[in-house]
């Protein structure tokens, strides 16, 4: 991994260690990713291009995102903001470009991608640090053999502009910490905006890191099966499918004391599709009651859901009696569903396995105006989804009458033996 400050010209050598292995292998196959569409655009490609020049790289197809070396060589340009769109190339290298604002998901699926014979099979990141995130976890925090971490801060940079330090600095003169993560390229804890408690925030990141669902379903990841007996809520942010933002959903399995993630998922699609996802899902948990926000997104995965005769679906009860499938949402609310689940994280009161769902947690922020949202280019559907699922939890009893077992044949006289 190359960590760096701001402009410390880490996607230049990114690129370089990439030429070289397009130079020394012919042939080799490489993946090189960036967070964004948009940060592929203005800052991976053209760096690549510089680098690599016309010498040895064929006019990338901006259509299909490759390109060809003079040698044979391909090159795939691919974003991370679907990870599960990076399977599929068999590669000999990777080169995963501000990894700190990608998930860790997509470094796992990338590492998986390197299977192509006779080649050195090596991936790099290239980064400015995003606080202790998985980065941190995966290449500082324990030692592993083949890992190695390069470190360079924007001043080391002597190709910059005279006057581009002084400015970085004016810029961030108010942010001590934020200073120290993108001129000197340092890992920092950023979150003092955020309205989670970092420090279990970190605990739990630790925690889910190493864990693996129990099952895999393309996009959904199954953490824990059915028990009988216990009671499920599945939550449900919705999306259109056609913009940037993900539907995601979580089913919990709620008791007294815990909520425990045991199955989870996001992905761009369409709401109808959404919606027997979700049927599907709901019904082998048991029927968990399912809450979706009845937002104008929102409104269609509700009603395909109700044509699929779901049974259990959440309404919101008014005081006339009339009852609205889905959670409506009301002026002022978002300040009280975010401190509601920010007392499930501090009461330690939220099992979660999936580092995914954990990141999101640690980007979400109340910006200076008072909105809470993601930061930057990270995303936070996930959070929506553990916002509604307290909501949900709340409407759930927790005192049941079990049935009762009766049993027949015939009566068996128990026996003893002395040893």
């Amino acid at each position: 991994m190359f960590q760096g400050g701001a402009g410390s010209g880490k996607t230049i050598g990114g690129g370089l260690k990439s030429l070289k292995m397009v130079l020394e292998h012919p042939g080799i196959v490489g993946i090189i990713t960036a967070p964004s569409y948009k940060m592929l655009q203005d800052a991976t490609i053209p760096a690549y291009e510089k680098v690599f020049t016309r010498a040895v790289l064929k006019p990338i197809n901006k259509t299909d995102m490759r390109a060809e070396t003079v040698n044979g060589g391909k090159l795939f340009f691919r974003t991370t903001s679907d990870p599960y769109l990076l399977r599929g190339i068999t590669a000999g290298f990777f080169h995963m470009d501000e990894g700190a604002e990608s998930p860790a998901l997509a470094f796992k699926i990338l590492q998986a991608r390197l299977r192509q014979e006779g080649t050195p099979q090596q991936g790099w990141v290239t980064t400015t640090p995003k606080g202790f995130n998985w980065l941190h976890q995966e290449f500082i925090k324990e030692k592993r053999e083949n890992y190695k971490v390069f470190r360079a801060r924007t001043i080391d940079n002597y190709l910059l502009p005279s006057d581009y330090m002084t400015k970085l600095r004016e810029s961030y003169s108010d942010n001590e910490q934020f200073l120290l993560q993108e001129l000197e390229g340092e890992f920092i804890e950023i979150g003092r905006n955020c309205p989670f408690d970092m420090k279990i925030l970190n605990e739990m990141f630790t925690n889910a890191y190493k864990e693996k669902p129990i099952r895999e379903e393309d996009w959904i990841y199954v953490w824990a099966e059915r028990a009988i007996g216990k009671k499920y809520c599945e939550a449900a942010d919705a999306a259109t499918g056609d913009g940037e933002d993900e539907s995601a959903f979580v089913v919990g399995m709620a008791t007294p004391a815990v909520v425990e993630i045991v199955c989870n998922g996001r992905r761009k699609i369409p709401e109808p599709e959404y919606a027997e996802i979700l049927d599907k899902k709901g019904r082998e948990y048991g029927e968990a009651l399912t809450i979706v926000e009845a937002a104008p997104v929102g409104k269609l995965t509700i009603g395909t859901l109700e044509k699929l005769k779901y049974p259990k679906l959440y309404k919101t009860k008014y005081k006339s009696g009339d009852a609205v499938s889905g959670w409506i949402v009301k002026p002022n609310m978002k300040a009280m569903l975010v401190a509601e689940l920010s007392e499930a994280i501090r009461n330690r009161s939220l099992i979660i396995h999936d580092v995914d769902i954990i990141e999101q947690l640690m980007s979400y922020i109340q910006d200076e105006r008072g909105n809470y949202g993601a930061a930057g280019r990270a995303r936070d559907d996930y959070v929506s989804a553990l916002m509604l699922l307290i909501q949900g939890i709340k409407e759930m009893p927790f005192v049941t009458n079990l049935p009762v077992i009766k049993l027949t044949g015939t009566p068996v006289k128990k026996t003893f033996s002395m040893t």
